[in-house]
């Protein structure tokens, strides 16, 4: 009998124990989803709300709408399904992207409405302990006819990985098709992967993206056969004291009618601006993007003044332009062309620049504080002799002093 009462008492702790780790579970997943919400909404770009809530230990349910302030054109509506686990809470649900036109009531689908094409669907999973979420979109293939154009996507995914202020994005589309009237361009496999990495207080942002094409082909009735192979794209912003943007692009190669015509890549960086005054610029197009709903095509000169200032602080640092290298080959053109350097703004004094001067045309006060120096090797004939230079100059020294132009230490106007 006793033994009896002591199995009962430890089942009733196990149960209880579960049962509590349930409870436990849910609330975690409740809280971070509503932290996650808050935050979209502080960021002030974002209407966010959820609705057909029905929380549970085990199973809740909802939707979420997410639409831009500003703009009536499109919103986003994700109805998910959470089954709550002891250390994982796995997610299930529908993307739908609503699309109208000029705010009007009449709202279509894109997906199902506009596309006959089924709903994209995504999974995810959120681990209780270290607040990790795994994510899975897939999205279906479809075709659809645009003015006399027929474009179609094949086989999409994007998978999501991290946990707040650290998220990584992987995503891959295997084909994308254009048919049109005279021509056809197919491209594909193309991939993406992202990574963002944040804190809190706003004091650090990192992002870098990479973008792979591995081949387009472009068949026209008209014009030469043309094939892009090995397309590569990339990108890093780093924003803590100072703000850092580096870019790579390179191209294993491009044919002409099954003739190699060129490969190349570039890398460049932009660094040596103010961080603090950088994000006040920010903060201030934001708001004026709000205020004028979302669109700007001209800054008045209120907005003008209003910018200036933080804009200024940004140069204070004397910003860089690094062309770390830069090459061309051309087989069928006899180019082999390698470059390299960088320009300098001096921000010395910056404040006493005038922007709104600038916009008018005044560039000579800001001209003459750029200097530099770019080297160029393997440079054609044909080139040289547009510069006034000998055609068999193959080495090329630009320098930038105080905004002129000077080619292998003469002035531009007198090699000409």
């Amino acid at each position: 009998m006793r033994k009896t009462g002591l199995a009962i008492v430890a089942l009733v702790v196990l149960v209880a124990g579960y049962l509590g780790a349930q409870a436990y579970s849910s609330h975690v997943f409740e809280r971070e989803l509503a932290h996650t919400l808050d935050r979209l909404r502080d960021d002030e770009q974002w209407q966010v709300a959820r609705d057909r809530a029905e929380r549970g230990w085990f199973l809740s349910r909802g939707r979420l709408r997410l639409a831009p302030r500003g703009d009536e054109g499109w919103r986003l509506s994700l109805p998910y399904e959470a089954r709550h686990g002891v250390l994982t809470t796995r997610l299930s649900g529908a993307l739908r992207l609503f699309l109208s036109d000029g705010g009007s009531n009449d709202e279509r689908m894109l997906f199902g409405d506009l596309l006959d094409a089924a709903e994209p669907r995504w999974t995810a999973a959120f681990h209780t302990l270290d607040r990790r979420v795994e994510g899975r979109l897939d999205i279906a293939p479809f075709e659809v006819d645009v003015d006399g154009e027929r474009f179609a996507l094949g086989d999409a995914v994007l998978d999501l990985e991290g946990r707040l202020g650290d998220v990584r994005v992987q995503g891959r589309v295997e084909s994308l098709r254009l048919d049109g009237p005279d021509a056809k361009i197919t491209a594909g496999p193309l991939r993406l992967e992202s990574r963002y990495r944040f804190a809190d207080d706003g004091s650090f942002f990192q992002q870098r993206n990479e973008l792979t094409l591995e081949r387009l082909d472009f068949r026209g009735s008209k014009r030469q056969d043309v094939t892009l192979s090995g397309v590569r794209y990339s990108d890093e912003t780093r924003l803590d004291e100072q703000l850092r943007v580096d870019l790579a692009i390179s191209l294993d190669e491009a044919q002409a009618s099954g003739e190699r015509l060129l490969s190349g890549n570039l890398k460049a960086r932009l660094d040596r601006i103010d961080g603090q005054a950088a994000r006040r610029l920010v903060e201030q197009v934001k708001a004026i993007l709000q205020e004028q709903g979302g669109e700007v095509t001209a800054l008045d000169e209120a907005q003008v003044e209003r910018i200036e200032p933080a804009l200024l602080s940004a140069l204070g640092d004397s910003p860089r332009f690094i062309l770390e290298g830069v090459t061309l080959t051309s087989p069928l053109f006899g180019v082999d062309v390698r470059g390299s350097g960088e320009l300098i703004f001096d921000g010395q004094d910056s404040q006493a620049l005038n922007l709104d001067a600038l916009l008018e045309g005044d560039a000579e006060p800001w001209r003459e504080r750029l200097n530099g120096r770019f080297s160029w090797h393997g440079v054609p004939p044909l080139l040289a002799l547009q510069l006034g230079l000998p055609p068999e100059t193959r080495q090329i020294e630009l320098r930038i002093e105080q905004g002129r132009l000077l080619v292998n230490g003469q002035p531009l106007a007198s090699v000409r």
